[in-house]
């Protein structure tokens, strides 16, 4: 599906107030994947001055570290998009500042419109000065390297837990959980569960039947 043309790896992630909702209602995943490509949409066609129409392909990703709950989302975007005659117009996206300001009240409208939060809690959430929306694009594809969307496309449709990572102790019925890189949330690189409580975290991340997680746009 993806073009030979230059991609960003886009991420999206919002703050842990309302991550819950996500858990609890996975409906919720096609109206935020929906508004973001419609976010980008717009920010082409305004930046470009005139009708582009781009590609995104969205994964939603519900585990962060350790298989704790992070409903987050890995997108791959066109750096640009084709105008009415097919010419494709080249539009690299160097700071998201602005754009994760937009990202924060659409989303925030959209919690509040659908009787999902009130004004009050909608009101303080635009009021903090770190909102915990945030938007990182700092992997670039360029069109030439095969190999390199390869393994983008395979990374943001990953499962949440690889096997490589863990190991089971028979005799404690434990599981220990062991990551190359030191994780900065949890102040460690390795945890343990108890059996039980393990298949409890992974199971919580099973999607519902017939759940299309991974969509595309334009």
């Amino acid at each position: 599906m993806l073009l030979r043309l230059p991609h960003r790896q886009f991420v999206f992630t919002l703050p842990k107030c309302l991550r819950p909702y996500f858990v609890h209602n996975r409906t919720l995943f096609s109206d935020i994947s929906h508004l973001i490509f419609e976010l980008i949409q717009d920010y082409y066609n305004e930046v470009s001055g005139q009708d582009i129409t781009t590609g995104l392909i969205l994964s939603h990703q519900t585990a962060g570290d350790f298989v704790r709950i992070h409903p987050h989302r890995h997108g791959i975007l066109i750096e640009g998009g084709f105008d009415d005659e097919g010419n494709f117009v080249y539009l690299p996206i160097s700071s998201t500042i602005q754009m994760t300001e937009l990202f924060r009240r659409k989303v925030i409208k959209y919690f509040k419109e659908n009787k999902l939060i009130n004004t009050d809690f909608a009101k303080n959430l635009l009021s903090w000065k770190n909102s915990g929306f945030s938007i990182d694009n700092s992997v670039r594809i360029f069109g030439s390297n095969d190999k390199a969307r390869e393994s983008l496309a395979q990374y943001i449709a990953r499962c949440p837990i690889s096997l490589e990572k863990l190991k089971y102790e028979a005799f404690h019925s434990q599981v220990l959980f062991k990551t190359p890189k030191y994780n900065d949330y949890f102040k460690e690189n390795f945890r343990v569960f108890d059996a039980v409580v393990f298949i409890a975290l992974v199971t919580a991340h099973i999607p519902p039947k017939h759940k299309q997680l991974i969509r595309r746009y334009g």
